[in-house]
């Protein structure tokens, strides 16, 4: 039997280290190094600024106050406050730098006791006052009188303009005219038309630039002066180009129809005017006790003078136009139209 070959085994050299086994790396610590790399990773990225919003300034330890607009973030620190007061410090110098300039001599203004006692002696006086310009230069203007031309106004301050029809008379600046112009009116040759035309533009006339007007004719319908055509013509003032228009308008009137006074005198108190004159010859319809006392509620202070045309002498009871008066701080008149034309009042108007 054939024997085995041997080998024979190198020699060991007692110089060389013997390296250790590899072992393999376990799973949790993979997981641990991925962990910690992803952590590191959010940490970075956390302290990347979102854009559009300005970086946070780095900020010593303290309270930080902060201002957040649409816009920006505004922080405040005590630096801000320090910067703050190094400005005050700075104003405060000026000011003191102001004050030592003040104290200085000859800057100064001159005290009282360096005044001289009697300063008017100084000024001018008599005719050398009036010579230079100064002095009681009011003495030298002509009379107020001399200044003006024409004649002033017929009524004193805060009295208002005093005027009237057929006897009534109303006092203010801002007058109202509501006339009948029904057919009766036309009645007697036209007379009593004519005569209410002539009072009327009798009554205007005596109206100061500065006060107002309106005019009502009424039949079962009414019309006012409109020379503007203007839905709300309102009230006009009295200058003499519109009393000329009025003029005109009332000029151009003529008596037909029947007869409805409340309209018109609804209308008439919306202007709110200081006195509304109210003439008719229409004593039907009557106003009822309810129309009479809706006109009550409706003024605002209007004196309401009443102005009624009639054939012979007055009555002795108590019509509707006599308790519209009473209720309103107004004047009653009558007017017998047979007597019109002994007294002058039916010049037409041109």
């Amino acid at each position: 039997m054939p024997r085995k070959p041997s080998y024979a085994k190198p020699p060991i050299d007692p110089w060389t280290v013997a390296e250790p086994p590899q072992r393999p790396v376990p799973a949790w610590g993979l997981s641990l190094l991925l962990h910690a790399t992803l952590l590191l990773a959010i940490g970075w990225l956390v302290r990347v600024p979102a854009v559009g919003v300005p970086p946070e300034p780095e900020r010593t330890a303290g309270i930080v106050l902060t201002r957040q607009t649409r816009e920006q973030v505004e922080y405040f620190s005590d630096a801000d406050e320090d910067s703050a007061d190094s400005g005050a410090r700075r104003e405060a110098d000026v000011e003191d730098r102001l004050a030592e300039a003040e104290e200085r001599p000859g800057d100064h203004l001159p005290e009282a006791a360096d005044l001289p006692r009697d300063a008017l002696a100084a000024l001018p006086a008599g005719e050398s006052a009036r010579a230079s310009g100064t002095g009681d230069w009011a003495a030298t203007l002509p009379p107020a009188a001399e200044l003006t031309e024409g004649q002033g106004p017929s009524r004193e301050l805060g009295e208002g303009t005093r005027t009237s029809v057929f006897g009534a008379e109303g006092q203010g600046s801002r007058f109202v005219y509501v006339f009948d112009r029904s057919g009766s009116m036309s009645w007697f040759g036209g007379t009593p038309l004519a005569a209410a035309k002539a009072a009327l533009n009798s009554s205007l006339q005596a109206l100061q630039p500065t006060d107002q007007f309106q005019i009502f004719f009424y039949n079962h319908e009414f019309i006012q002066f409109n020379p503007k055509r203007s839905d709300n013509p309102g009230m006009f003032f009295a200058s003499e180009s519109k009393l000329a228009q009025a003029e005109r308008f009332v000029f151009g009137v003529s008596a037909v129809g029947g007869t409805e006074h409340v309209a018109p005198l609804h209308a008439a108190l919306r202007l709110a005017p200081d006195v509304l004159f109210f003439l008719t010859d229409g004593d039907e319809p009557q106003l009822s006790a309810a129309e009479l006392n809706r006109l009550r509620r409706m003024n605002r202070g209007t004196a309401i003078h009443a102005i009624e045309f009639g054939v012979g002498a007055a009555g002795g009871d108590e019509n509707f136009l006599q308790r519209l008066a009473s209720q309103n701080n107004g004047q009653y008149v009558y007017v017998d139209v047979m007597q019109l034309g002994n007294r002058g009042e039916t010049r037409a108007l041109r």
